[in-house]
Protein backbone atom coordinates (compact mmCIF):
# COMPACT_ATOMS: atom_id res chain seq x y z
CA UNK A 1 0.00 0.00 0.00
CA UNK A 2 2.44 2.45 -0.79
CA UNK A 3 0.56 4.65 -2.98
CA UNK A 4 -0.86 5.87 0.29
CA UNK A 5 1.87 7.18 2.06
CA UNK A 6 2.41 11.23 2.24
CA UNK A 7 -0.02 13.76 1.90
CA UNK A 8 -2.84 12.15 0.09
CA UNK A 9 -2.94 9.41 2.57
CA UNK A 10 -4.87 12.03 4.65
CA UNK A 11 -7.48 12.48 2.47
CA UNK A 12 -8.35 8.90 2.47
CA UNK A 13 -11.45 7.68 5.02
CA UNK A 14 -10.16 5.01 6.76
CA UNK A 15 -12.90 2.75 5.22
CA UNK A 16 -10.95 2.61 1.86
CA UNK A 17 -7.79 2.11 3.47
CA UNK A 18 -9.15 -1.22 4.91
CA UNK A 19 -7.50 -4.91 3.56
CA UNK A 20 -11.55 -5.62 3.30
CA UNK A 21 -11.54 -2.16 0.55
CA UNK A 22 -8.90 -3.61 -1.59
CA UNK A 23 -9.71 -7.38 -1.87
CA UNK A 24 -13.82 -6.05 -2.69
CA UNK A 25 -11.95 -3.48 -4.72
CA UNK A 26 -9.74 -5.88 -6.84
CA UNK A 27 -12.11 -8.13 -7.39
CA UNK A 28 -15.34 -6.07 -8.73
CA UNK A 29 -12.70 -4.48 -11.07
CA UNK A 30 -11.81 -8.04 -12.61
CA UNK A 31 -15.02 -8.85 -13.01
CA UNK A 32 -16.04 -5.53 -14.89
CA UNK A 33 -13.01 -5.40 -17.05
CA UNK A 34 -13.96 -9.13 -17.91
CA UNK A 35 -17.34 -7.66 -18.67
CA UNK A 36 -15.85 -4.90 -20.89
CA UNK A 37 -13.76 -7.22 -23.30
CA UNK A 38 -16.55 -9.16 -23.44
CA UNK A 39 -18.48 -6.29 -24.90
CA UNK A 40 -21.16 -6.21 -22.27
CA UNK A 41 -22.49 -3.02 -21.65
CA UNK A 42 -21.39 -2.18 -17.50
CA UNK A 43 -23.62 1.22 -16.26
CA UNK A 44 -22.03 3.59 -13.99
CA UNK A 45 -23.27 2.92 -10.66
CA UNK A 46 -23.71 7.25 -10.43
CA UNK A 47 -24.76 8.15 -13.55
CA UNK A 48 -26.17 4.92 -15.50
CA UNK A 49 -23.80 6.00 -18.84
CA UNK A 50 -22.29 2.94 -20.03
CA UNK A 51 -18.48 2.72 -19.28
CA UNK A 52 -16.60 2.37 -22.17
CA UNK A 53 -13.41 -0.57 -22.98
CA UNK A 54 -9.98 1.28 -22.19
CA UNK A 55 -11.75 4.35 -20.55
CA UNK A 56 -10.04 4.81 -16.88
CA UNK A 57 -12.74 3.73 -14.01
CA UNK A 58 -13.00 3.39 -10.19
CA UNK A 59 -15.21 0.98 -8.22
CA UNK A 60 -17.61 2.68 -6.52
CA UNK A 61 -20.61 2.16 -3.81
CA UNK A 62 -23.64 1.95 -4.94
CA UNK A 63 -25.39 2.58 -1.49
CA UNK A 64 -22.50 5.08 0.38
CA UNK A 65 -20.36 3.47 3.03
CA UNK A 66 -21.46 6.36 5.65
CA UNK A 67 -25.01 5.80 4.51
CA UNK A 68 -24.77 2.45 5.28
CA UNK A 69 -23.17 0.46 2.20
CA UNK A 70 -21.11 -2.34 2.51
CA UNK A 71 -17.99 -3.66 1.31
CA UNK A 72 -20.39 -6.31 -0.54
CA UNK A 73 -19.25 -7.43 -4.69
CA UNK A 74 -23.32 -7.01 -4.99
CA UNK A 75 -22.77 -3.07 -3.39
CA UNK A 76 -20.48 -2.59 -5.66
CA UNK A 77 -20.04 -1.83 -9.36
CA UNK A 78 -18.08 0.34 -12.12
CA UNK A 79 -18.26 4.30 -12.27
CA UNK A 80 -16.83 6.58 -14.00
CA UNK A 81 -14.08 8.95 -12.50
CA UNK A 82 -15.27 12.64 -12.74
CA UNK A 83 -19.03 10.82 -11.29
CA UNK A 84 -17.23 8.86 -8.20
CA UNK A 85 -14.75 11.88 -7.32
CA UNK A 86 -17.31 14.49 -7.85
CA UNK A 87 -18.14 16.44 -4.72
CA UNK A 88 -21.87 15.22 -4.29
CA UNK A 89 -22.37 15.73 -0.74
CA UNK A 90 -19.85 13.01 -0.09
CA UNK A 91 -17.58 13.38 2.94
CA UNK A 92 -14.59 11.75 1.45
CA UNK A 93 -14.97 13.91 -2.02
CA UNK A 94 -15.54 16.90 0.41
CA UNK A 95 -12.13 15.94 1.83
CA UNK A 96 -10.45 15.18 -1.12
CA UNK A 97 -11.34 18.34 -3.21
CA UNK A 98 -10.33 20.84 0.31
CA UNK A 99 -7.09 18.89 -0.18
CA UNK A 100 -6.60 19.31 -3.84
CA UNK A 101 -7.63 22.97 -3.39
CA UNK A 102 -5.02 23.47 -0.36
CA UNK A 103 -2.58 21.90 -2.46
CA UNK A 104 -2.90 24.11 -5.59
CA UNK A 105 -3.21 26.97 -3.10
CA UNK A 106 -6.55 28.42 -4.62
CA UNK A 107 -9.31 30.12 -2.42
CA UNK A 108 -11.90 28.52 -1.07
CA UNK A 109 -15.50 29.72 -2.57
Amino acid sequence: MAHLAGAGAATVSRHHRSPEWYRARRVVRAVITARLTRGEHVPCVNCGRPIVLGERFDVGHIIDADKGGTLDPSNLGGSHRSCNRSDGGRAGAIKTNAASRRARRLPRW
